[in-house]
């Protein structure tokens, strides 16, 4: 009885963990890319992860190139609201600052010499 006992408290308290793990204050919204422009059912390598957090659009790259890559920010109109040409390097993470962007639909381009990968987002 004691034994049972001890374990349904053990049980309780990993589901209470679990859920004040669900309510913690560090929210990250990922950002999901897609190949642009093309219909393709291949396997894709994405050279980068994009997350918002606060009001920062925070980009880790995968790979360190020596090629320069674009980023470019635009509004539901299609509007390039930013842009800025940057080369990758895994060991930084690239940050987008979001002040001043009004609320809407947004859409992020990552664009690298023969590819381009887009991920809409959504301030509010």
């Amino acid at each position: 009885m004691r034994k049972l006992s001890i374990t349904l408290l053990l049980i309780g308290i990993s589901f209470m963990t679990m859920e004040a793990n669900n309510y913690s204050t560090d929210h990250k919204t990922r950002i999901y890319f897609k190949k642009w422009n093309e219909r393709q059912k291949t396997v894709i390598f994405l050279p980068i992860e994009a997350t918002i957090e606060e009001n920062n659009i925070e980009v880790q790259f995968f790979e360190k190139s020596n090629e320069p890559a674009t980023f470019q920010v635009k509004d539901k109109n299609g509007n390039i609201v930013f842009q800025d040409v940057v080369i990758p390097d895994k060991l930084e993470i690239y940050k987008i600052d979001l002040d001043g962007f009004k609320a809407g639909s947004y859409e992020l381009f990552y664009i690298e010499e023969s590819i381009a990968f887009v991920g809409e987002f959504q301030i509010e």
